[in-house]
């Protein structure tokens, strides 16, 4: 898989028109880069390079690490020259990978320069490290031998199927700082370790505050984040039953939220309405359904504790961070322009304030094969 990925990258490369083509052997190609801070306050750039000269006949694309500090980005990067011999080629860059301790600093100083390159694409995928560095998380490829910022890459693309964390490609969260109405977010990435191994694992979402981090959200708190901005496309609802243990898996087919803003008795509200689809994947019970208990109860308890998860997500980050995460000021704008003026720079407080109504239908379209659980036998 590695050694095709590369003869494509390669194909790619030759067959594309750039103004400053270059020989392939004269370019380092840059996969992905971590971004620490030194101890010192200098910048640590940590790139992730494919190694083109020793991939021929290897199951896996080979990769190289370099590592250098330096007072800006422009600098480390032109300084590299001299470590690799060659120029950095970022137009197959895929992943950026920011320590905590950076993030919590701001990220334009480091994201400025690379919005700039006229090398660099706006498609990369950020990243802010669960760990104490970035650097260990990308130094994971010597664990797995296999380039890791393709893989990252390539889970973002399937990250709606489990929906814990969000995707966010640079260019988006730009997008984002420049906007009103609504704030960043970052999906957090994590090193697994188990049974003496250990692998990538991006579960969870860093808030910011204009380009600072502030705070963070685990997978669940992810999940109903991504219901509220419509922006949910797979995943898993766990239900439990009326004894209140876990009973059932309700795997989502689809939702649609709708964001309602609204002036009562000169004080602004917003409605949420989420209507989500969803398939009945798992009942974790021998006996089945419980006496008494059929698929409306568990469509009703579904939406219930959706409704409880969004309101206790909204109240986090109204009376935590106060940080729009959600788009709520985006929303007043579309619907409500001229009040949306008379608001926006006193948002943060009004969005402090702002009174919030959840209402949540979740409908089982199929039981998969079967609708009843299975029984096991005296």
């Amino acid at each position: 898989m590695g050694a095709v990925l590369l003869s494509l990258l390669l194909v790619s490369l030759s067959l594309s028109g750039c103004w400053n083509y270059t020989e392939v052997d004269d370019m380092a190609i840059v996969a992905g880069v971590a971004i620490d801070k030194n101890e010192d306050g200098k910048l640590l750039l940590t790139a992730e390079i494919v190694d083109t000269g020793g991939a021929t006949g290897k199951s896996q694309a080979g990769y190289k690490m370099v590592s250098l500090s330096g007072d800006t980005m422009f600098e480390i990067v032109r300084d590299m020259i001299s470590m690799t011999g060659k120029k950095l080629f970022w137009s197959h860059a895929k992943a950026i990978i920011f320590s905590e301790q950076a993030a919590r600093e701001g990220l334009v100083k480091f994201i400025d320069w690379y919005s700039r390159d006229t090398e660099t694409r706006s498609d990369v995928f950020i990243f802010v490290s669960g760990e104490k560095t970035a650097r260990e998380v990308l130094n994971l490829n010597s664990t797995t031998e296999s380039i890791l910022s393709f893989e990252l890459a390539q889970m973002m693309r399937d990250e709606r199927y489990a929906s814990i964390a969000p995707t966010v490609e640079i260019w988006d969260f730009i997008d984002k700082l420049e906007s009103s109405g609504i704030h960043a977010t970052a999906p957090v990435i994590h090193i697994h370790r188990k049974n003496g191994e250990k692998s990538e694992r991006v579960a969870g979402t860093a808030v910011f505050l204009k380009d600072r981090m502030v705070g963070k959200l685990n997978g669940g708190e992810t999940k109903t984040m991504l219901f509220i901005k419509n922006e949910l496309r797979g995943g898993v609802l766990a239900v439990n039953d009326k004894r209140g243990k876990p009973a059932y898996s309700l795997e989502v087919v689809s939702n649609q939220t709708r964001l309602k803003p609204e002036m009562v008795d000169g004080r602004l509200r917003i409605q949420i309405h989420t209507l989500t689809k969803t398939g009945l994947d798992e009942v974790m019970t021998p006996e089945g359904f419980l006496q008494g208990e059929s698929i409306p109860d568990i469509e009703q308890r579904a939406a219930e504790g959706l409704q409880a998860d969004i309101l206790a997500l909204v109240h986090k980050m109204q009376q935590q961070y106060g940080v729009d995460i959600f788009g709520f000021g985006e929303r007043l704008y579309d619907t409500h322009p001229r009040l949306w003026a008379q608001v926006k720079d006193r948002w943060p407080e009004m969005f402090a304030d702002l009174e919030v109504s959840v209402k949540s239908k979740v409908i089982i379209q199929s039981t998969a094969k079967t609708s009843r659980a299975i029984r096991v036998g005296d």
